[in-house]
Parts: structure tokens; C-alpha cells; sequence
């Protein structure tokens, strides 16, 4: 079964529709652990997920050349200096093997406000993990960012 990694950056589940809408970067993302290409420091504070990207058109398709290499990422916010457990603990998300999982890893999630208006904690799959870099508004999630089909 592919594992799947979830991250979603607004506040408010009621404006998570995991679309743009007209801003800059989706409000969430559901992507192949499979994807996940690299980790790494973006700066003492933050990581760097950087996945194939999900809407590149493979090199078979007409008018494709070897161009077309997009990636998508998702940039977190971690406590300083916690980049090796982070990655670790993402690692060992992918890897486990628990009897009872369905596949769906939430690496993290900032609502607290549920569909029902209840508060609710943030879920993050690790305790370095803080949030997500530059969030902008609770429609426009600047951390993570999906490169458009080519």
C-alpha cells in the first residue's frame, strides 16, 4: 500500500480546499511518500521537503523533452538546530509498519478549528516540527508550493 504524507497550513479547516484560488500556494497537499526526493536545512529553523512534482507531465507525453524536471516542496517550521530528528521521525513514519495504519501519515497539520467550529490541536508527526514558513493567510499557505503542469 503507498503512504500517503499530508500536510495542511490554515487554521480554520473551513478554508482548506487544498486549491490556490488565485493565490500563490495550496492550502494543502496529499502526496506519494514514494515522491519525496530530499530533506534538508533551509535555514536554523525550518526544513525543506522536496518532492517529484505531482503535475509534470512525463517525457513520453507529445511535446515533453527532458526539460520538464519540476519539484515540488513544503518548507516547516522546527525548533533550532532539530533538522536530524525531524528528518528522522519523518523517515520512521514512511518506514513503519504498524499492524493498524491505513498508509495516511499527517506530517503536519495546523488547524485548530474544526468543520464544527471546535478547537482542536495542531497535529505534527514530530514535537520539533512548529509550523510552516511563511504563512501568509489562512487561504494562502506560502510554504508549500506545487509547480504547475508544464
Amino acid at each position: 500500500m503507498e503512504k500517503m504524507l499530508y500536510f495542511r497550513c490554515v487554521v480554520d479547516a473551513d478554508n482548506d480546499d487544498g486549491e490556490t484560488n488565485g493565490a500563490t500556494n495550496p492550502t494543502s497537499l496529499m502526496v506519494p511518500a514514494s515522491k519525496l526526493i530530499a530533506m534538508g536545512p533551509d535555514s536554523d529553523t525550518t526544513l525543506e521537503l522536496t518532492f517529484e512534482n505531482i503535475n509534470n507531465q512525463p517525457t513520453t507525453m507529445a511535446g515533453a523533452t527532458t526539460e520538464e524536471i519540476l519539484t515540488d516542496t513544503v518548507i516547516l517550521l522546527i525548533n533550532s538546530h532539530k533538522h536530524k530528528e525531524v528528518m528522522d521521525g519523518i523517515i520512521r513514519a514512511i518506514n513503519s509498519n504498524h499492524l493498524y495504519t491505513d498508509g495516511f501519515i499527517v506530517v503536519a497539520d495546523t488547524v485548530t478549528t474544526n468543520v464544527a467550529d471546535e478547537t482542536v490541536s495542531k497535529v505534527f508527526v514530530h514535537p520539533d516540527i512548529t509550523g510552516f514558513k511563511g504563512y501568509s493567510s489562512d487561504t494562502d499557505c506560502a510554504a508549500i508550493t506545487v509547480n504547475a503542469a508544464v
